[in-house]
């Protein structure tokens, strides 16, 4: 059996549960918190969650994971049969995490662990998102999904990138980024509205409440 490393307030933990429910593997979770030190970086060699432990060993970096798990699974397809499509929703996953999710990921200490804002790092930081929320303007069909009438691995990857960009940039410039592109509204009800999706957002949001109360 897989089992999940990781903890319920990650959402990119979230992102990996919501896509192994969605295939219908059957897993364990293991809650572990990140920390670069051994024995972790045995199972991540960068110290982050998730991770996933399979006969073959440890596998950790979101993409990785789910391209993976996609391949353990092909007659429950995330990914179209077309080569060319399936370089495009890589094209997408790529931009979202590169030009979205590694910007906002700079001002979470901000944000969640009330930090003093870096308003260089945000000054820096929002331009970039500017950028990738237009190419995704440009990329996505919204028909209804990302990338047409089949949900794949792009929406679970932007949905959950999302899920923690939203508020970033709401509390860090009083920015609405859901109001940049023609159409992300609804796709992310859309997908909020999945059961399996709903069943991990439940466990996320309890999660991310509770730290907030601790913190």
């Amino acid at each position: 059996m897989i089992k999940l490393y990781g903890l319920d307030a990650s959402n990119y933990c979230a992102m990996v549960k919501a896509f192994l429910l969605e295939k219908g593997f059957d897993f364990e979770e293991v809650h572990i918190e990140p920390t670069y030190s051994e024995p972790f970086l045995e199972l991540s060699p960068m110290g982050k969650v998730p991770c996933i432990e399979v006969d073959e060993g440890y596998l950790s970096e979101t993409t990785a994971i789910m391209g993976f798990l996609e391949s353990c699974i092909p007659d429950l397809p995330m990914t179209d049969k077309d080569s060319f499509r399936r370089a495009q929703m890589a094209q997408l996953i790529k931009i979202v995490e590169l030009y979205i999710a590694i910007e906002y990921v700079r001002l979470v200490g901000h944000v969640f662990f009330g930090r003093e804002l870096n308003q260089a790092v945000a000054d820096d930081a929002r331009p970039t998102m500017v950028k990738g929320l237009a190419a995704m303007q440009r990329l996505c069909r919204f028909s209804p999904y990302l990338l047409g009438e089949e949900v794949t691995m792009a929406d679970f990857f932007t949905y959950y990138v999302l899920k923690a960009a939203v508020p970033v940039a709401q509390k860090v410039w009083g920015w609405d980024i859901v109001a940049e592109v023609d159409g992300l509204a609804g796709w992310l009800q859309l997908m909020s509205e999945r059961p399996l999706v709903k069943q991990v957002d439940n466990q996320h949001n309890a999660a991310i409440a509770a730290f907030l109360e601790d913190s």
